[in-house]
């Protein structure tokens, strides 16, 4: 029995190595139940966005899927501001996200938002163009 879990503990220990090896992998030290909380959600929000993303027109009605989207990158940015808060109060130094960051120097804080909204509005688009008939976010 004991060999039987072992054997187990091996097996996914090694799935781990391997995943960790990925391109697109990110490994990451979770010191608190909050951030395994968090990395749950965003483990399976990330695979149903890009379900959606790539569905999106064909399976699944554009009117559906941005209200969720914008949901999702509202309360992103809401945990921005959040843990920004409680990393000034803990002294720990904090970076936001380049996606939420101003990109110039004076920028102010709402031009990050535009931004981004930017990059979304050409994620949706047929083109990559932005026009009339294109989703809007």
């Amino acid at each position: 029995m004991a060999n039987n879990f072992q054997e187990r503990v091996q097996r996914i220990v090694d799935r781990k190595v391997t995943l960790a090896k990925e391109a697109d992998a990110w490994v990451v030290r979770v010191r608190t139940p909050d951030s395994r909380m968090i990395l749950r959600i965003v483990r399976d929000a990330d695979r149903g966005i890009r379900i959606l993303r790539g569905g999106i027109l064909l399976r699944y009605k554009a009117e559906e899927v941005v209200p969720l989207l914008n949901e999702y990158f509202e309360a992103v940015k809401r945990l921005n501001e959040a843990a920004e808060k409680i990393c000034k109060k803990a002294g720990v130094p904090y970076i936001a996200p380049r996606e939420l960051q101003p990109k110039k120097v004076g920028d102010p804080a709402g031009e990050a938002d535009a931004k981004i909204e930017k990059k979304m509005e050409v994620a949706y688009s047929k083109d990559g163009d932005e026009n009339e008939e294109d989703i809007m976010v």
